[in-house]
């Protein structure tokens, strides 16, 4: 009696404490940096365009683990880094547990490009975990799958929170849990809402989430595998052998005829191109007899009861109980029968598909069925970089150059960043190392030598929250790898004398010890709005530097160029090119890359790097065009934002990427471009007049994604994170929290954090 009198006790004391938690939970959040919550996710950019089914996604992770989680998306993080931002917006929101602080930040900043997931000080996540986390949704998000990447993350989320090591242990032996569990019982049982039954809940949606992954797998088998489908090779006519030597402009009007689908066209010219592989004919009627479904299979209505079979068998194994782990087995072994059943009817339908979609992609035109390549349509894309009157070998040898050193340069870029160890610059670091030898593994080595002896002697960089491996990768293209000291001891110096982080590796990297030099160097970057690097660059090269910039910033103001973009054009023309020259040539460039769909701020620094790439304008657009196509087609997100460094000729093996000169290895001489591959990656979450945030920002470079640009590699489904949110017809979505507020935790900046951009 006196047991039961201590537990009717204790639960009127968690029964009462459970209400009064609940009255002094907020019904809405304070406001912070003008945002304001609007549920467990919620979009100030507007980009979401299902609100409610992430915020049943959110609530069913809340409710499977208790750890509230709020998911924000801004535009920008504003005078703060997105860390900061992050952690004053838990803190005041007052995310997770008041009791345990174990509440989760999700903050996705668009301008910055970057995602962080932060948690209370209450809960330690391992840190590899939350970093897979996090970088979960980047391809989503450069994709500008806003949705989608939310989904990953907190998808990534449940699985990590599931792993059953994030309990509080009250460390002292005592079976309080336990007693709590029996009281939560008896209140359930009598009509109460207690944890004890949330607790329930969430076991058994785990256990229905991995149910859901053995059936998923199981179903997959259903479909067509790639070599089981028809190939367009299998089904091609050999094509004849004619000469190549008429004009390209006339290859290329037919190319357009025929992708827009218009019929006939000159034999002679048609012949030329499928000789050139720009285009192929296929024997259509053997690729349809081939396809077609077989009368055994049409006729004997086993297709219809076996899908409904495998449809029934599913939701029935789903439906076992969790503790029926035999039963289910036994029908997870019948599913498999009846998918082994079906699958040679899914098979058949799948080839008979595709089949009818490349027969429904092919043109008649006057040498039979025909269809455009991928190589027809790189020569139709890149047209307005070829020269028209040019022979069609020729311009077909011109664009197979190009690709194929593209490739060659994305190849090593994906090979080093396997190398690499997972950070915010790692697509910014394998791009820079992809041209500085073709020995991808002597690469990594130097650069793993010049990082290991920065981490070794540079406590400040770290400290001061700046990208060691970017700043390795950076010393590596400037050929300072000898002179990490001198680089190491010119940073403390500059640091010591209240220069920020910023600027002081600016100083460092050009060598700016002198303080004469320094205080010169000091004004001129302020007069024209130029971060410290690119200032000495430019006083060093040219004793009229200054006018010089000036003079070009004016012209360029006349080409529409905004403020920021202006600055740092006319900085690298100033740099280059001589002042006669520097606009014309820009023009040029800018003009050939607009032909081929890429317009601005960023096609507009393009340009000032194809201004000066000594095969011409017209050459560097070409070769920009085959290096992006060939990085969008990487798996690697951000690589194509790195495409003009690429392309540019004369920039590997520690060259000038400006006149194609070895970079000497003496401390303070260095390549132009070393300072924009700084700004892109260094000081990104820098604000202030160092840094070109404003270029770093802009997404035009990311436009077009679906277009022969490529936009990114990256995306793909989710279901690899521990559930099966939106999955097949048959799933169970399972319950959810409903959002009413946050239940007055913080703790923010004292626990686990991974952040980094997309």
């Amino acid at each position: 009696m006196k047991r039961l009198a201590l537990l009717l006790c204790l639960s009127f004391l968690l029964l009462s404490a459970s209400a009064f938690a609940r009255q002094e939970e907020p019904a809405d959040c304070p406001e912070y940096e003008g945002v304001t919550c609007d549920g467990w996710v919620t979009d100030t950019a507007g980009v979401i365009k299902d609100d409610a089914y992430l915020e049943e996604v959110a609530g069913r992770v809340i409710a499977n683990h208790g750890n509230e989680i709020a998911v924000v998306i801004i535009s920008s993080s504003g005078a703060l880094t997105p860390l900061q931002f992050a952690e004053g917006l838990g803190n005041t929101w007052r995310v997770g547990s008041a009791a345990a602080d174990d509440g989760i930040v999700v903050l996705v900043a668009l301008d910055e490009r970057e995602t962080w997931i932060i948690t209370g000080s209450g809960l330690t996540l391992d840190q590899g975990d939350i970093d897979s986390a996090r970088s979960s949704g980047n391809s989503f998000f450069a994709a500008s799958d806003f949705g989608g990447g939310t989904v990953a993350i907190l998808g990534s989320l449940d699985s990590i929170l599931g792993g059953g090591s994030l309990a509080p242990d009250s460390g002292d032996g005592s079976n309080a849990g336990l007693i709590v569990a029996i009281v939560f019982g008896g209140l359930v049982a009598a009509g109460g809402v207690g944890a004890v039954a949330a607790s329930r809940r969430a076991a058994g949606q785990r256990v229905k989430d991995q149910r859901s992954l053995r059936i998923d797998a199981e179903l997959a088998a259903l479909e067509a595998t790639g070599q089981e489908l028809p190939l367009i090779d299998e089904y091609s006519v050999r094509a004849k052998r004619v000469g190549l030597n008429l004009p390209t402009v006339d290859a290329i009007a037919l190319l357009n005829n025929l992708i827009e689908r218009h019929t006939g066209g000159d034999e002679k010219t048609l012949r030329a191109l499928c000789y050139g592989g720009a285009v192929a004919v296929l024997k259509r009627d053997r690729l349809i007899d081939d396809t077609r479904v077989s009368l055994e299979l049409r006729t004997s209505g086993e297709r219809r009861m076996l899908e409904d079979a495998v449809q029934t068998a599913a939701k029935e194994a789903l439906n076992i109980s969790r503790h029926d782990e035999d039963r289910f087995d036994l029908a997870l072994a019948e599913l498999r029968k009846l998918v082994e059943a079906l699958r040679p009817h899914r098979v058949a339908a799948a080839r008979q598909r595709t089949a009818d979609a490349i027969s429904d992609a092919l043109t008649d035109t006057e040498i039979g069925p025909t269809y455009v390549t991928d190589l027809g349509e790189r020569l139709h894309r890149a047209a307005a970089a070829l020269d028209g009157s040019a022979p069609l070998s020729q311009s077909l040898n011109e664009l197979d150059a190009v690709y194929t050193t593209a490739l060659e340069k994305t190849g090593r870029l994906s090979r080093l960043y396997e190398g690499l160890p997972e950070s915010t610059t790692r697509p910014a670091v394998a791009a820079a190392l992809a041209d500085l030898n073709d020995d991808t593994d002597a690469a990594l080595a130097s650069y793993e030598d010049v990082r290991r002896r920065l981490e070794d002697q540079g406590d400040a960089l770290e400290s001061d929250g700046l990208q060691i491996p970017a700043v390795a990768a950076l010393l590596l293209m400037n050929h300072d790898e000898g002179n990490v000291d001198d680089f190491v001891a010119a940073y403390t110096e500059r640091r010591v004398a209240g220069s920020s982080p910023a600027e002081a590796v600016e100083y460092a990297l050009a060598g700016l010890r002198d303080p004469g030099e320094i205080e010169r160097v000091r004004e001129a970057s302020r007069l024209m709005h130029l971060p410290v690097s690119i200032t000495a660059a430019l006083l060093r090269r040219r004793d009229d530097g200054i006018e010089v910039y000036e003079e070009l910033r004016r012209q360029l103001t006349e080409h529409g160029l905004k403020r920021d973009t202006r600055r740092a054009v006319a900085g690298i023309l100033a740099v280059s090119l001589e002042p006669a020259q520097a606009v014309r040539r820009w023009l040029e460039a800018r003009s050939a890359l607009a032909q081929l769909g890429l317009q601005g701020a960023y096609a507009d620094i393009a340009a000032a790097f194809g201004a000066s790439d000594r095969r011409g304008p017209r050459a560097f657009a070409l070769a920009y065009a085959a290096q992006r196509q060939a990085l969008a087609r990487s798996d690697i997100d951000d690589a194509d934002r790195f495409a003009p460094e690429l392309a540019h000729e004369g920039t590997s093996r520690q060259t000038d990427s400006w006149t194609g000169e070895p970079i000497p290895a003496g401390y303070g001489d260095f390549d132009p471009f070393t300072f924009f591959y700084y700004h892109w990656t260094v000081t990104q979450g820098t604000k202030g007049s160092y840094g070109w945030e404003p270029v770093y920002k802009d997404k035009s470079w990311s436009r077009d994604g679906k277009s022969w640009w490529g936009g990114f590699g990256g995306g793909g489904g989710f279901g690899s994170s521990g559930s099966s949110w939106g999955g097949g017809s048959w799933g169970s979505s399972g319950g959810s929290t409903s959002f009413g507020g946050f239940g007055g935790g913080g703790g923010f900046g004292g626990g686990s954090s991974s952040g980094g951009g997309w």
